[in-house]
């Protein structure tokens, strides 16, 4: 007699204390399992009570088994429900005819499940099952239709379910699509070929793809049929059922009980057989897995399936094998099986996948720059769905950049191709197949329109420049494409070797550019020791390594994976501006690291204040928002005393630009009066050091401000202090900003 194992007896007992059973006896005990016979006590609605079953065939006690396999407690004990038991519910695993029950108790792996909740998790389980489906709660039908269950299903076939429910015939005739698949002794994997297209002469083969023979590669039909309409209209079947067919006849059964001709389809696969047999170039000996067939059944739901997207068809796959003899081929055997399907490749997968998929995903992205951290942010991004997008950028890939590059090219022969073609083509091999190469300079882009207007249409959503280069900076500072363009641009950018991540985001129209937020970046370092000290990063940041023998073939030396932190943070900044909306205002965005992981923050910045001046042959002056709105707290703080301070900017001679970024508050020895405002001296030589070391010498004094809040232009007096000031800047220009009722006024001088 044999007897159970320790660890069998232990969860008798287990079972045995259980308060949901009503009773606990022992079935039957083998070397390979043991079976308890369980009863479980349910609770029926009240109006089931009296008669002691549900309106949905459930009794207020139900017998059920837990069959435990000698690899137990490994894997979690089997559940099975009595034969008899109602089948038109959800919820159910695939079964054998005239076979117990199965009920799908989680989601997901019942082993999983029970190795995290234990046997008592199992059996709670079960009776909150069979709870719900004695009163008909098994699924609430607002969240949609449960997809028939195929949880054992050795083969799978790869297919756009959209596309399938786009071309499948509506009028109950059969589509018969080219399918590529391989053959393994457990299964087949299928694939539909892009293009679902019709073909009722291609005929099955099958050729060695593994060296030994076990796996095979060929191409089938796969066909595809649903019920015919009827008055314009899908005859739409919502009776729940688990999977039934296990053998040919049973596959026909099934089609016809979903008004589907059963005759038209029988035809259909027995022709592709003989046709594959007698009309066949190969020899059909050679065929280790004989012919198999596809056939996938659609059956049109009352409610959207379960994770869908809105699909009310279900598409049911099962895989017909026809064995024979090679001296007898009429004389054949016919299986069939059930097969997982799954979704090919797409935009919507991707999006799906990564939780996207109510999002516009034909947003167009305009990638500068394919390095280290633009190849990997671009891909981050395609593979969240958001793959309409054009590369630019006019650099080979190296050996040294496959250290950090998202793609690993085997630089085989003696040409390494442009980054762009490599990224266009992994965006084509993710299914994006509107993505675009352009091999050309960033600069050449914003400076010449046609080029502009060519690269960068005016539907795109966001340029992201992730080149790094000032020079390619200046360019968008000053390019009238972007000015006339509707789309916004951003720039990510690393400090620190990877301490800093930043990502800037133009306002709309422009109201503040990237240099303003630039600016913007370095006057926040000033009162954010943690982000200055990432940036600078200790003075570090200027270790490199030589990848050549000459000058310029220098990087940062920093690792794949610190490049791979920034570049997931930014990609996570950037689909959250592609899915909830760009803010109207332009936006510092930016992470500092803190351990392994970085404190991401972010700050707006409002429209920059734009004024125009002659003097020294014409200047642009740009007046930070954050600068104009504490200016206007102080004027209000003195009232009608004049007030002021000292700016600190950038100059760009380049693009005749004084950005004004910041202030740095009077000294205590200031003369405030309502005609006059002196701008003392005590420490205002060591706070305008202290701005500038502090903004990583990216700041420097640029000249005074003060008000008048009687209003009037620049007195003689204002002129003369400006060109005193501007005497000792060593020929650097200098402003003189004042604040009056009607608005900023500036004069430069130098």
């Amino acid at each position: 007699m044999v007897k159970m194992t320790q660890v069998i007896s232990d969860a008798y007992s287990q079972l045995c204390q259980h308060m949901g059973l009503a009773n606990v006896k022992i079935s039957e005990v083998t070397n390979e399992a043991t079976t308890f016979e369980i009863t479980v006590k349910v609770d029926l609605p009240s109006r089931a009570k009296s008669k002691g079953i549900s309106i949905t065939g459930v009794y207020s006690e139900e017998n059920c088994l837990l069959v435990f396999g000698k690899d137990y407690p490994v894997r979690s004990p089997i559940v099975l429900l009595r034969k008899d038991f109602p089948l038109n519910l959800p919820h159910i695993n695939p079964y054998q005819p005239e076979g117990f029950v199965l009920p799908c108790l989680v989601e997901g792996s019942l082993d999983e499940a029970f190795h995290q909740g234990g046997l008592d998790y199992i059996i709670d389980q079960l009776i909150l099952w069979l709870h719900k489906a004695a009163s008909n709660t098994l699924i609430d039908a607002n969240q949609g239709w449960e997809p028939t269950r195929r949880d054992s299903s050795p083969s799978t076939i790869i297919f756009s379910a959209e596309e399938v429910q786009k071309n499948i015939p509506i009028d109950g005739s059969i589509l018969s699509a080219p399918t590529q698949y391989i053959a393994m002794p457990v299964g087949i994997v299928g694939s539909l070929y892009p293009s679902i297209q019709n073909n009722d002469d291609l005929v099955f083969n099958q050729k060695k793809f593994s060296s030994n023979g076990e796996i095979q590669e060929g191409n089938t039909l796969t066909f595809f049929i649903c019920a015919a309409q009827k008055n314009n209209e899908f005859q739409v079947y919502s009776q729940y059922e688990p999977e039934t067919v296990f053998d040919y006849d049973s596959l026909l059964k099934k089609v016809e009980s979903f008004g589907i001709d059963r005759s038209a389809l029988d035809k259909k696969i027995q022709d592709f057989y003989l046709r594959s047999i007698l009309q066949n170039p190969s020899n059909p000996a050679s065929w280790k897995y004989g012919v198999c067939a596809i056939v996938v059944l659609g059956v049109y739901r009352p409610q959207p399936l379960i994770g869908s997207g809105g699909r009310n068809m279900e598409l049911l796959p099962y895989v017909v094998h026809f064995t024979f003899s090679v001296d007898k081929p009429l004389e054949k055997k016919i299986t069939v099986e059930p097969a997982f399907h799954a979704h090919d490749l797409s935009p919507q997968l991707l999006a799906l996948t990564s939780g996207y998929e109510k999002n516009d995903l034909s947003q167009q992205i305009i990638m500068f720059g394919c390095g280290s951290l633009g190849s990997k942010i671009a891909l981050h991004l395609g593979r969240a769905g958001f793959g309409n997008m054009s590369f630019v950028d006019n650099e080979f890939i190296y050996p040294h950049n496959l250290a950090r590059h998202a793609l690993i090219d085997p630089l085989s022969g003696w040409f390494n191709p442009y980054k762009v073609s490599l990224m266009r083509t992994a965006f084509i091999t993710l299914s994006h197949i509107k993505a675009k190469d352009f091999v050309e300079d960033g600069v050449e882009v914003m400076l010449n329109p046609e080029k502009f207007k060519e690269v960068i249409p005016d539907t795109a959503a966001l340029i992201v420049d992730t080149t790094a280069s000032l020079k390619v900076l200046t360019s968008e500072t000053v390019s009238t494409a972007l000015n006339a363009s509707n789309v916004r641009l951003s720039r990510a950018m690393m400090f620190g070797q990877g301490n800093a991540a930043i990502v800037l985001l133009e306002g709309v129209n422009r109201s503040s550019r990237v240099d303003d937020l630039t600016a913007y970046l370095f006057d926040s370092c000033r009162f954010h020791p943690q982000l200055r000290e990432a940036i600078a990063n200790d003075g570090n940041d200027l270790s490199r390594v030589f990848t050549g023998v000459n000058c310029s073939s220098i990087t940062s030396q920093m690792s794949d994976a610190v490049i791979s932190r920034s570049a997931a943070i930014t990609a996570m900044q950037i689909q959250k501006w592609l899915t909830e909306g760009f803010p109207k205002n332009g936006c510092l965005a930016y992470g500092v690291a803190d351990g392994l992981s970085m404190l991401w923050i972010t700050n707006e910045l409002g429209n920059t204040t734009v004024l125009n001046v002659t003097e020294d042959d014409g200047w642009e002056i740009r007046i930070l928002d954050h600068v104009a709105a504490a200016i206007y707290a102080d004027v209000q703080q003195w009232g009608k005393n004049e007030t002021g301070g000292a700016l600190v900017g950038k100059i760009s001679f380049q693009t005749r630009t004084i950005l004004i970024a910041g202030l740095v508050d009077a000294p205590v020895d200031s003369i405030r009066q309502p005609t006059k405002f002196i701008l003392g001296i005590e420490g205002l030589q060591e706070n305008l050091l202290l701005a500038n070391q502090n903004s990583l010498s990216y700041l420097q004094f640029i000249g005074t401000w003060h008000s008048h809040p009687m209003g009037g232009a620049h007195s003689q007096i204002d002129r003369n202090t400006l060109k005193n000031i501007a005497e000792f800047s060593g020929g650097l220009p200098c402003v003189s900003l004042v604040w009056t009722p009607d608005g900023l006024i500036c004069a430069v001088s130098k």
